[in-house]
Formats: structure tokens, C-alpha cells, sequence
């Protein structure tokens, strides 16, 4: 009678850890990198919003660019940067602001990381009730 003998399993676990560990690594940063181009989109997203609302009510381009830039560097502070707001008047009665700004990138290979959003509606005007 002959005996089979058994194989000798030690250190097949270390191997599959070497195998699945870089996997695992890669979808975790993907999923974060995932997570700061959403948070600095909505970042970017209030501060377009603050920019075209402080526009609308003062009708001034200058403070309302000035604001959307404060605005966007509070809110989005580590999230975003290369931040750039314009706004300006469309027409006689509307003003449109756009802000665009990058996301942090953890991967550099990943292009995704441009950020933009525009914001327009019409100046605020007070009228007074007729008597």
C-alpha cells in the first residue's frame, strides 16, 4: 500500500493576499477619488448659486464674483481648487454666473477632475404697490 501524500498548504494565503491586496487598494481610491469630484461638483455647484443670488440682488458683478470666490473657497475648501467665477449680465434683465474649479485628484491618470457649473436668472427689481 502505497500512501498519498497530502500537499502542504502553508503560505497559500499570503499568495491570494498578494494577488487581491492591490485590487482591493485600487477600489478604494477610486471610490474616494469618486467621492471629492462629487462633494467639490456641489462645492462648486453652492457657489455658483451664492455668485448668481448676490448678483440678481445687487446687480454688481465685481461683489458677486468676489463673493462666489469666498463662497467657493469656504465650502469647498481641500476639495477644489484653481477656483474661477465670472459673472456677468445677459441682456437687459437676467445675470448668469459660472464657476469652474478642478477636484482634487488622488489618481493623477484620471482626467474627470474639471468641475464647472452656471447659474442665470433674472436682477432683482423693487416695486413699490400702486396706492
Amino acid at each position: 500500500m502505497t500512501q498519498q501524500r497530502r500537499r502542504d498548504e502553508r503560505g497559500t494565503s499570503a499568495i491570494e493576499l498578494v494577488l487581491y491586496m492591490p485590487l482591493l487598494m485600487i477600489a478604494i481610491l477610486l471610490t474616494v477619488q469618486f467621492a471629492l469630484v462629487y462633494l467639490g461638483n456641489q462645492a462648486v455647484s453652492a457657489a455658483a448659486r451664492e455668485a448668481g443670488r448676490t448678483a440678481r440682488v445687487t446687480g454688481d458683478t465685481v461683489a458677486a464674483e468676489a463673493r462666489g470666490a469666498s463662497y467657493a473657497s469656504t465650502v469647498g475648501g481641500g476639495l477644489i481648487d484653481d477656483i474661477d467665477v465670472q459673472v456677468v449680465q445677459v441682456g437687459d434683465d437676467e445675470m448668469r454666473a459660472t464657476v469652474t474649479a478642478h477636484a482634487v485628484r488622488l489618481l493623477p491618470f484620471l482626467g474627470v477632475t474639471d468641475l464647472s457649473e452656471e447659474v442665470q436668472g433674472p436682477i432683482e427689481q423693487f416695486q413699490e404697490d400702486a396706492p
